[in-house]
């Protein structure tokens, strides 16, 4: 992954960790309480992260596609992307790492 696209998905967590959000859905609802203060935050991973990245690497065409991206959350000190549809979960760290093999299942989606 370029640099760039990983310096910023990291300074995005770094935001969010500093503000206490440990999960963020496109409403930008926090489990704490209902927010839009960081829906910007969850447009720009999606963006970095699922387009730039994940639908890159299995040549998933981000505009005619069936795939549900569920919600982006932090749970053991590690932030990680989760898709409903299909059913799968990858850390971000092994995303900007290059390691898709957690979701394989987008292969044949």
């Amino acid at each position: 992954m370029e640099i760039l696209t990983a310096n910023k998905v990291n300074d995005i967590l770094d935001k969010l960790d500093k503000a206490g959000v440990e999960y963020l859905q496109f409403d930008a609802y926090n489990e704490e309480d209902y927010s839009e203060q960081y829906q910007s935050e969850y447009i720009d991973l999606f963006e970095e992260i699922v387009v730039n990245s994940i639908f890159k690497h299995f040549g998933i065409d981000p505009q005619d596609n069936e795939t549900i991206v569920n919600y982006f959350a932090k749970e053991n000190g590690k932030w990680f992307v989760s898709f409903y549809e299909p059913e799968a979960i990858a850390t971000i760290e092994d995303i900007l790492n290059g390691d898709y093999s957690a979701l394989k299942e987008l292969r044949t989606w």
